[in-house]
């Protein structure tokens, strides 16, 4: 395939993709069927006592009365709503984040009908985040172990070794040589 067809077809690619992007944030908030930190900012009386599902960042853990304090952030990461959530008996830290679906209550306190814990703490955040890196590290490697860029095809094309290894044929016994493309 020619070099012009190929950044042609790149770039019809990539613009599909931002616009897919671009769509999926611009109606996001419409398809969701819980409170934004937005609107429970802006109206919270019209969530209570409804079910609804929150995500936010632990405040502070009470493990005598089993409640931890979360503050959920609108779309300007700011605090929207600090809310007490009572009966969460999972372990979590401050600073750890949480799913907690339940009904919202008009005393800023949310009774929970599940919890999840998404980060025990604020270590688990640079954890996954390692973990990611060196994944994607390793990967990379591995492939350009078994391939080597190309500047004037602008691509990649297998590496081989150009030492010959001896190979014996069960059905004739004489030598043959044989190029090893792995390496």
């Amino acid at each position: 395939m020619r070099r012009a067809v190929r950044f042609v077809m790149a770039a019809v690619f990539l613009t599909a993709l931002l616009g897919l992007c671009v769509h999926y944030g611009a109606t996001y908030d419409e398809g969701w069927p819980h409170p934004t930190g937005d609107q429970l900012r802006d109206d919270y009386d019209a969530y209570v006592g409804e079910r609804v599902l929150l995500f936010g960042e632990v405040r502070s853990v009470d493990a005598e009365s089993s409640s931890i304090t979360i503050h959920v952030t609108d779309s300007a990461d700011e605090v929207a709503a600090e809310l007490e959530i009572h009966d969460f008996e999972k372990p979590v830290e401050p600073g750890g984040v949480v799913q907690v679906y339940g009904v919202l209550e008009a005393d800023r306190t949310m009774t929970p009908i599940q919890t999840i814990v998404v980060n025990g703490g604020t270590t688990a955040f640079y954890y996954k985040l390692g973990a990611s890196v060196t994944g994607v590290l390793l990967a990379i490697g591995y492939f350009l172990v078994h391939w080597r860029p190309t500047v004037r095809g602008f691509g990649f094309e297998p590496r081989t070794d150009t030492t010959a290894r001896q190979t014996v044929n069960a059905d004739d016994p004489t030598e043959s040589t044989e190029a090893d493309c792995n390496g």
